[in-house]
């Protein structure tokens, strides 16, 4: 009889246990038992759309003289940027993985895409690692985009400014 007594309270422990640990399997292969890689940084995640961009002379060049849309995800950059170099199209096009921290950017190109030069159109897959230290102005993040020889850019809650010094700075509007 003991047996019997033993076997259904193995059988009601295990019974009773099983929901438990399938529901926190679930949650750790959901990502809610695993820290983000950005959990504790400033946060940009959004989408950021190239409202004007101005010349060193001054000038202010719009849609469709230049556009661009840049979507930062909790982990992953997408940047794509269309405009004319002396009437001819070019264009910029990447997708990073990246951390953001109240001291460091870092970005880890996988794929990028120019047609800047005389060149033509090229293809970059390389991985490609870069860091830049990061200050915190009015509440957002200000940092070098390390990799590909790309511009600063400082954050606001409305956006981002994007500064190539002597060559333009480029006013993107947060959308979402």
């Amino acid at each position: 009889m003991t047996n019997i007594n033993n076997t259904k309270r193995i059988v009601w422990t295990l019974a009773l246990a099983l929901p438990c640990a399938l529901v926190g399997i679930g949650l750790v292969g959901m990502g809610l038992g695993a820290a983000k890689p950005n959990a504790g940084g400033p946060k940009i995640e959004g989408t950021y759309i190239l409202e004007y961009r101005i010349m060193p002379d001054g000038k202010k060049v719009t849609s469709p003289a230049v556009v661009g849309i840049m979507t930062y995800s909790d982990d992953y950059r997408n940047m794509n940027v269309c405009w004319m170099i002396d009437g001819k199209p070019a264009s910029i096009s990447l997708i990073a993985k990246y951390t953001l921290s109240e001291k460091e950017y870092t970005e880890d190109s996988m794929f990028y895409s120019a047609n800047i030069d005389a060149k033509g159109l090229t293809y970059d897959t390389t991985a490609l690692h870069g860091a830049s230290p990061v200050t915190m102005k009015d509440g957002g993040p200000q940092f070098k985009f390390p990799n590909h020889g790309e511009p600063s850019g400082a954050f606001t809650k409305d956006g981002m400014i994007a500064t190539m010094p002597g060559a333009f700075t480029d006013h993107w509007k947060k959308i979402d």
